[in-house]
């Protein structure tokens, strides 16, 4: 008795009974439940699907039902007509009509599946004649075919005592007689109830290496029918289709040829080693769905449908040397470098253990290669210590070593991915991270819903109940940040603002035919069509069909795995449509979207930043309108500051008092200051206009690492620093002078001139300090920003941090103490991780560090810091002596209006010099001119820095504007403020011009016009004034 799936109604089943659909089950049309197996012992128990389909049909004018297997092993499968009543599945996944082939019995099958060494069906007429030789016979079937087409009888019908042909011809010859050469047992199965026979039979030429291994037309696992019965499998040796070789060796001391589909059967029944040295029996599997023999990796032909054989890591690095292999005898081909010495012999001759190989390194380092010109240094397996990886297969994906993926995943980036959804409920229940039960607050971000039916795709399957429940958000939102499940359910329940689907492929039972071996079958009912589904069974009899198909039908994988940034199938199908990543451009590594364009780089060829989607992707110095505006402040300030240092020089010596020499030699170390500046804006100018160009982005590692960024941001700094202090000396100067004005002032002598030197010196120096003191290697532990480590090292990225670096070596050497390590030390311990064999480029010798300047493109004084910055005291310090120097400046000046001011009111009351009562308000008049500039330039600038700082704000955006629009300016305005030589330099051509205006003919026709115009209107308007008022 058995127990109906999902119903309490109970039927009797017998293998030796016809029942039509429905008579069993009532809730069973399709008579599918036939073939459960549930004990009366078991009859509380949901019965099992078992993976069996029926099909029913007319045979002769009755009714029979047989498996969907029997149906797809015949010649009724694809040939156009829908046999089964029932079901058309009969007629699914077939190929077009064009690519058919009819072969000579009248079969269909597809083109492909001719000569493959498959089957096609159970006929095996598609491997009946190939290459010149024919497998089998073709006959006729009866007498009345005799004006058909011919059938075929394959080799295991052959001698089998049944008669297939009209005349018998296929149990000719049958018999063994003394000159028969070569004989095997046969297993022959008569007419029940009798025994089966095992008889001698002669192998003859066309029952020698048939394909013995059958399909289904890609429905049913493979199975296989022998001629010869196991242990023996004579059939299967010395092929005289070259073609049908898989393997040459040595059997029972003779030299042997095996059949291809002897060697890594996927059957091992009475299976036995068909070498003496067990050649045959070193099979490799290159993929979950490919297993063949290892000699057939990396020979040049594709062997796996998957194309794992050929595109195997190994076979990037091959020897230029040949050999024989055992499974093509007739080619000498090269051998994968990791076959050398392993202990296997893969050359015929035994030269891959025994000869002389190039090879390169030492110790650890030592191996194979191709040829001596190819050698280089390598990295160092951590743990293994005759291990090691090449720089060109490091951080490639493929755990060469163990913890290599670790490392490279220390050195490349910092998110930590989450492919898995929250599950309870033996699986069935998915709660995505921010719709977990238990977070009490989540309703006040998201509102989520719970769909209560997910299954892909959503068709009616026989016996499949359980169906996964998701809880998710009940608006869309973006799936930028989801990976794994949590993207897969959210963008199949079309809760993603802006991505699809990833699932499109259908599990059907015939794809992945490799992989589960335990699935069952089921039919799937989509609106009016059928077809059959496979589900693997998970906990308490329930199934699941929850894998992604990729593309080639060749491998599944679970949800998880899906667009979580690794290209899991081999076509790359699970990460193609995702839109949650980034794909770089040269080496196709992808990385997580929301990483792209955020100021850091992931890839190698920085495409991930410097991509036309990055708003940032072009530096501030590349706009022609920036670009423009430091040439013109540049050339500004560097001319006139040129003019002033000029003249001044060539005056210092009229001055006749010690305090105009100081005051002279303060506005030339002003001047100074301002056309360092000036120089500066000029050079940053032209390098992004002339040799930056539009490929800045991708060059800028390059330019942030160079010399000429830090010596540009030293002129930068020392020009700053020079103009500030001076100009602070100068307002104490000038305060002290008027409050000193009514004494007499003394002469210049050669004392005096020394102290002016030596202000000036002084001046100098501490500018000097400043700006060089971020570059000197005994503070570099505080002063760099990050390093440049050689592309081929391939495990760091971009320029990482000492944070970065650290990370990576805990990694390769385990636990380390949370400790601050100087570069030097850490740079020694990144070198260590590789080898340094003599002669070969060492790419850890010369590393580029980020230094001071480095920070952004501009080579600028690094004002924005943070607390993670070792550089925060001295750039804090910096800005404290700048506001420092400005209050002086700005109380020396307001000082000097003050005394101005008194001196002026006094001699007004008094009736004095007016002479000297203007030039004191055109010295206050400056005096507002300078504070002004000054308070607009540093203040604002100052306060930003220090917000940013306290992480108040982000100022990182404003550096720009700061560096290049406003500091420089007070470089330009200064030689005006400070010095009358441009003012008095400019009167006389702007006198001549207006004299020369006022002359013109135009000037004084428009300027009578103006008078005739306007002399009415004044007429008019004194005469009303004239004229009494009524009132």
């Amino acid at each position: 008795m058995y127990k109906c799936h999902n119903s309490e109604e109970m039927y009797k089943f017998s293998v030796f009974y016809d029942y039509l659909e429905g008579e069993l089950c009532s809730n069973d049309t399709q008579f599918y439940q036939a073939c459960n197996r549930t004990r009366w012992k078991d009859i509380n128990k949901n019965g099992l699907l078992c993976g069996q389909y029926f099909c029913s049909r007319y045979s002769d004018g009755n009714l029979v039902n047989e498996t969907i297997a029997a149906v797809a092993d015949s010649e009724r499968h694809c040939n156009g007509i829908q046999d089964c009543l029932n079901t058309e599945i009969d007629e699914t996944l077939c190929p077009s009509p064009t690519n058919m082939t009819t072969l000579l019995s009248g079969m269909r099958v597809p083109t492909a599946e001719i000569c493959n060494n498959k089957c096609y069906n159970i006929e095996c007429e598609d491997e009946a004649i190939c290459n010149g030789f024919t497998y089998g016979i073709y006959c006729q079937g009866s007498a009345s075919d005799i004006n058909r087409l011919p059938i075929y009888v394959r080799p295991y019908n052959i001698c089998d005592k049944i008669p297939h042909c009209y005349n018998g011809e296929d149990e000719k010859d049958c018999a063994v007689t003394e000159e028969t050469l070569h004989i095997c047992k046969r297993e022959i199965n008569p007419i029940d109830p009798h025994p089966p026979l095992r008889i001698d039979v002669p192998i003859h030429n066309f029952t020698r290496c048939y394909s013995q291994m059958e399909g289904s037309g890609g429905i049913m696992i493979f199975n296989y029918h022998r001629y010869c019965m196991p242990p023996y499998f004579i059939d299967q040796t010395n092929c005289t289709d070259p073609d049908k070789i898989g393997l040459t060796c040595k059997y029972n001391d003779y030299t042997t040829s095996w059949a291809k589909q002897m060697v890594c059967p996927s059957f091992n029944d009475h299976h036995i080693s068909l070498c003496y040295n067990g050649i045959d029996e070193n099979c490799r599997n290159t993929s979950a769905s490919c297993h063949l023999h290892k000699h057939y990796i990396c020979d040049g032909e594709r062997d796996c449908e998957d194309g794992s054989d050929e595109n195997n890591p190994i076979c990037q690095n091959m020897t230029e040397g040949k050999c024989r292999r055992y499974t093509k005898l007739r080619l000498e081909l090269p051998l994968p470098l990791s076959w050398l010495q392993d202990g296997e012999e893969d050359c015929v001759d035994g030269r891959d253990e025994e000869g002389d190989w190039p090879t390169c390194g030492i110790g650890q380092s030592l191996r194979f290669v191709s040829n001596n010109d190819m050698c280089q240094n390598v990295y160092l397996c951590r743990y293994e210590r005759s291990e090691h990886v090449l720089l060109g297969e490091l951080c490639d994906g493929i755990e060469t070593c163990r913890g290599e993926i670790d490392v490279c995943s220390a050195g490349h980036t910092s998110s930590k991915l989450f492919t898995r959804a929250h599950t309870t409920d033996l699986s069935w229940n998915k709660h995505l991270s921010f719709c977990l039960k238990g977070l009490n607050d989540t309703n006040n971000f998201f509102k989520c819903d719970t769909i209560h039916s997910f299954i892909f795709p959503d068709h009616d399957y026989f016996g499949v109940d359980n169906r996964t429940t998701i809880t998710l958000p009940a608006d869309p939102k973006s799936c930028d940040h989801m990976f794994g499940e949590t993207y897969v359910y959210t963008s199949c329940s079309s809760k993603c603002t802006n991505s699809s689907c990833p699932l499109r492929n259908i599990p059907r039972y015939e794809v992945c035919p490799s992989q589960y071996p335990d699935r069952i079958g089921t039919v799937a009912k989509f609106q009016d069509h059928e077809y059959l589904a496979f589900f693997t069974k998970t906990f308490r009899n329930s199934y699941t069909n929850r894998y992604f198909v990729c593309d080639n039908n060749i491998t599944c994988i679970e949800y998880s795995k899906v667009c979580d940034l690794a290209a899991d199938c081999e076509d790359g199908s699970d990460e193609e449509v995702c839109t949650n990543h980034f794909k770089c451009n040269s080496t196709g590594r992808f990385i997580p979207k929301t990483e792209m364009c955020d100021n850091s780089f992931d890839c190698f060829d920085l495409s991930d930043e410097c991509n036309e989607q990055c708003p940032n992707h072009r530096h501030f110095l590349q706009s022609q309108l920036v670009n423009g505006f430091a040439w013109l402040i540049g050339s500004l300030a560097a001319l006139a500051n040129l003019v002033i240092i000029c003249r001044s020089t060539f005056s210092l010596k009229n001055c006749r008092t010690a305090a105009a020499l100081l005051n002279k030699t303060l506005i030339i170390a002003i001047s100074l200051g301002d056309f360092l500046i000036g120089c500066y804006l000029l050079t940053v100018a032209t390098y992004f206009r002339t040799v930056h160009q539009d490929n800045y982005c991708k060059k800028q590692i390059t330019w942030i690492t160079s010399r000429e960024c830090s010596v540009i941001g030293v002129i930068s700094t020392l020009g700053s620093q020079i103009s500030l202090f001076a100009m602070s000396v100068l307002s104490v100067v000038r305060l002290v002078g008027i409050r000193n004005s009514m004494s007499v002032p003394g002469g210049v002598n050669w004392v005096k001139s020394l102290k002016v030197a030596c202000f000036l010196a002084v001046i100098i120096l501490s500018s000097l300090c400043i700006a060089l003191i971020p570059l000197l290697s005994w503070f570099e532990d505080f002063f760099v920003n990050g390093v440049k480590y050689s592309d081929e090292l391939k495990v760091f990225i971009g320029t990482p941090n000492k944070r970065k670096v650290h990370a990576v070596l805990k990694q390769y050497y385990g636990r380390m103490k949370e400790t601050t390590l100087s570069w030097k030390m850490l740079n020694n311990m990144v070198s260590a991780m590789f080898s340094h064999d003599f002669g070969y480029p060492d790419h850890t010798t010369e590393i580029p560090r980020v230094d001071f300047y480095g920070n952004d493109g501009a080579c600028l004084f690094k004002y924005l810091v943070d607390d993670q910055d070792p550089q925060i005291i001295f750039v804090w310090s910096v800005l404290a002596v700048n506001f420092l120097c400005f209050i002086f400046i700005t109380l020396s000046y307001i000082l000097i209006g003050f005394y101005s001011y008194k001196s002026s009111k006094s001699l007004t009351q008094s009736g004095g010099n007016q002479q000297i009562s203007q030039r004191n308000r055109k010295m206050n008049r400056k005096i507002s001119i300078i504070i002004t500039t000054d308070f607009l330039c540093w203040i604002p600038f100052i306060a930003i820095c220090v917000l940013h700082s306290l992480k108040i704000m982000n100022a990182t955006s404003w550096y720009g504007l700061f560096s290049m629009f406003i500091l420089p300016i007070n470089s330009a305005i200064n030689p005006l403020i400070y010095d009358d030589t441009l003012s008095n330099m400019m009167r006389t051509p702007v006198q001549r011009l207006s004299t020369y205006t006022t002359n013109t003919r135009l000037y004084q026709m428009l300027t009578r016009k103006i008078r005739i115009t306007t002399q009415p209107s004044i007429h008019s308007e004194m005469e009303m004034r004239r004229v009494p008022s009524t009132n």
